[in-house]
C-alpha cells in the first residue's frame, strides 16, 4: 500500500504543477494540454506497476485531483475569464454595425454575433451554417440544423424572433444577411475573407466561380508588356484569418466605436457563449440540462444518457423563447405573409425574389434556401422595414430594400400598412397547450 500511497502523492504534485506552471508565452496552459500531459505521465506510471492500476485509478478518480487544481487556479484569480456579453452589449454592437455599415460584409457580421448568442454556440460551429440547414419546423419556429466543431455532432436549434427589439432579432439579422448577399453561396453567412483560398493561388475556374472571384485573380491589363518578370513583385499571400481570430477583431472594433454606449470592455467570442447561457439559467422554469444541451457542453457520460433519454426539441425551444424574451411557456407568431390578400402575397413573392436573388432559383441545390424560409425572412424584413428606415436611412441595406420596391410600385405607406399587420401578428402571443401527462381510459 505504501506503493500506491506514493504513486497518489506523486501524481498529485505533477498535477498540481502542469496547472499552475505556465508555457513558454507566460501564460498558463490551456486546460486540455494540462489534461494531455497529465493522462500521458500516468498512463506511463501505471504500465510500469500493473499490478496497482486499479487501486490507484479508483482514488484518483475519487479525488479529482486534475480537477481540483484547475479549479483553484480559477478561484484564486490565476485566470482570467472573458467578460459575459450581456443583451444590452449585443444591442449596442450590432446596432453600431448596422449604422456604420458601408459595404455588404458588416450584414454577415452582425448576424454572425447574433446567432453565436442566441444558439449559445462557438464562431467555428456557427459562421459556416448552410442554407439547406435553415427550415420552418411544425412548431411556428426557425429550425437550424449545425455541426458541432468539437464534437462532430449534428445539432438542431430553434430560434424565435427577438421580443424587445429588431436589432437582437436572429431572423431579422439571418434575412438582412442574405439580402445583401451578392453572389451565390452555399453558406448563410457570405464571409469568403475567411476562405482557405489566397488571391494569389491560381485555382481553375469554373461556371460556380463568381465573376468578382474571376477578375481579381485575372492580371493586370495595365502592366506594360515589356515588363521583366524580375520587376513585378509577386504578391504576398496572407495567411488566411482563423474564426476565433476575427470575430475578436470584429468585435474589438465594433467596442471602440461604441464606447459611448457603455458597452463591456474585453469582449471576446467566448462572452456570447457565457452570457447567454447565464441569461437563460435566470428563468427558473428551465433546467440547467436544457441550456447544456443547447450549448452542447461536454458532459460526463452519465449526464449525456441522461440528455438522450430525456431531453427534445421542445426543451431547446423553451430556452430559445426565453434568450429572445420571451417566457418559455409562450408561443410566439412568426412573421407570415400568407395571411395577406393574394395581390399583396403575389406582390411580397416577387419583392424576397429580387432581394435573395442569390439563394432562389438557382440551379445547384446547395446554393438555395427552401421556399418556406425565404417567406418568413421577407415577411421579418417588411414588418421592421419603416423602423429600418427611420434609423439608418442612409445604409446600404435600405438602399437595397428601395431599389427592390420601385420596380414593384410599392410605396412606403402601402409597406406601413403591410408592417403594422405583421405586427399585429406577432403581438397575438399564445400560452403552449398542456399536454396531459397520463392517458385516462373511460
Amino acid at each position: 500500500m505504501s506503493v500506491v500511497r506514493c504513486l497518489v502523492k506523486l501524481l498529485d504534485r505533477f498535477a498540481m504543477h502542469l496547472a499552475f506552471a505556465r508555457g513558454r508565452s507566460g501564460d498558463l496552459r490551456k486546460r486540455n494540454t494540462v489534461m494531455s500531459y497529465y493522462r500521458n505521465v500516468k498512463n506511463w506510471l501505471l504500465e510500469d506497476f500493473p499490478q496497482h492500476r486499479h487501486i490507484v485509478e479508483q482514488r484518483l478518480l475519487k479525488m479529482g485531483i486534475l480537477e481540483r487544481h484547475c479549479l483553484k487556479r480559477q478561484q484564486s484569480g490565476m485566470v482570467t475569464k472573458a467578460p459575459t456579453c450581456t443583451k444590452a452589449d449585443l444591442r449596442s454592437l450590432i446596432d453600431g454595425l448596422y449604422f456604420d455599415a458601408s459595404s455588404p460584409k458588416e450584414y454577415p457580421d452582425a448576424a454572425l454575433l447574433s446567432i453565436m448568442w442566441y444558439a449559445l454556440g462557438r464562431a467555428s460551429d456557427l459562421a459556416f451554417i448552410q442554407k439547406r440547414n435553415l427550415s420552418v419546423g411544425s412548431g411556428n419556429v426557425l429550425f437550424l440544423r449545425q455541426i458541432r466543431a468539437k464534437t462532430s455532432e449534428e445539432q438542431g436549434l430553434s430560434l424565435f424572433p427577438d421580443k424587445s427589439s429588431f436589432i437582437m432579432c436572429p431572423l431579422h439579422a439571418i434575412a438582412m444577411a442574405l439580402a445583401m448577399q451578392t453572389f451565390p453561396v452555399s453558406s448563410v453567412l457570405d464571409l469568403d475573407h475567411l476562405s482557405g483560398l489566397n488571391v494569389g493561388d491560381e485555382a481553375p475556374a469554373t461556371e460556380a466561380t463568381p465573376l468578382t472571384d474571376a477578375l481579381v485573380c485575372c492580371s493586370d491589363d495595365d502592366e506594360p508588356a515589356n515588363a521583366t518578370p524580375e520587376a513585378t513583385s509577386p504578391r504576398r499571400k496572407s495567411t488566411p484569418l482563423k474564426m476565433q481570430g476575427y470575430v475578436n477583431r470584429v468585435l474589438k472594433a465594433a467596442s471602440a466605436r461604441q464606447a459611448d454606449a457603455g458597452v463591456s470592455t474585453g469582449l471576446s467570442s467566448h462572452s456570447f457563449r457565457r452570457c447567454g447561457a447565464q441569461h437563460a439559467n435566470a428563468d427558473a422554469s428551465l433546467r440547467p440540462q436544457w441550456i447544456f444541451d443547447r450549448g452542447s457542453w461536454n458532459m460526463t457520460a452519465t449526464n449525456k444518457a441522461f440528455a438522450y433519454v430525456f431531453n427534445t426539441t421542445n426543451k431547446d425551444r423553451k430556452v430559445s423563447k426565453v434568450l429572445s424574451g420571451w417566457k418559455s411557456n409562450d408561443n410566439p407568431t412568426l412573421p407570415s405573409a400568407a395571411t395577406f390578400d393574394s395581390a399583396t402575397t403575389t406582390k411580397s413573392r416577387r419583392l424576397d425574389r429580387m432581394l435573395f436573388a442569390s439563394s432562389l432559383d438557382l440551379g445547384d441545390a446547395s446554393l438555395i434556401v427552401d421556399d418556406e424560409v425565404a417567406d418568413l425572412l421577407v415577411a421579418s424584413l417588411i414588418q421592421h422595414f419603416p423602423e429600418v428606415n427611420e434609423r439608418y436611412p442612409m445604409s446600404p441595406y435600405t438602399s437595397r430594400m428601395r431599389m427592390c420596391l420601385f420596380p414593384l410600385q410599392v410605396s412606403m405607406p402601402e409597406l406601413l400598412g403591410w408592417s403594422v399587420e405583421l405586427k399585429r401578428q406577432a403581438s397575438e402571443v399564445r400560452e403552449e397547450e398542456k399536454k396531459p401527462s397520463h392517458v385516462s381510459f373511460i
